[in-house]
């Protein structure tokens, strides 16, 4: 045999050759493939809080732009929504007021959206 189709044998060919050890692919395998998981997984659950953080925050504007108020909000402010008596909601400016229970303090933004500003 010519020597450049010795060096493409997958096995040696005298007994001075190297010996030949396969990489163990079932390994890397595995390993990529747990950590390909563990990748994924950790992308769903990223995707899963941030639904839950938009569900939220529906929820919260729902409850904000159900409740009744007399003026226009403006951009920037902060509000308060309170519970009254009735279960009804009310926005209002005044803040701490215990004439109704309090639920929540709201920022409006340019996006028409209300954001929860109560400091947790």
């Amino acid at each position: 045999m010519s020597g450049l189709k010795k060096a493409l044998l997958p096995y040696g060919t005298t007994s001075s050759a190297p010996s030949i050890v396969l990489p163990d692919t079932a390994l890397f395998l595995s390993e990529r493939g747990s950590l390909t998981k563990n990748y994924f997984e950790n992308a769903v659950e990223q995707l899963n809080r941030e639904y839950e953080a938009i569900k939220n925050l529906a929820e919260l504007n729902e409850l904000a732009y159900s409740a009744s108020y007399n003026f226009v909000p403006r951009v920037g402010q902060t509000y308060h929504l309170y519970r009254k008596a009735d279960g009804s909601y009310l926005l209002s400016m005044i803040e701490n007021w215990t004439v109704h229970e309090f639920v929540v303090s709201l920022e409006y933004t340019a996006d028409s959206v209300w954001k929860d500003v109560t400091a947790h």
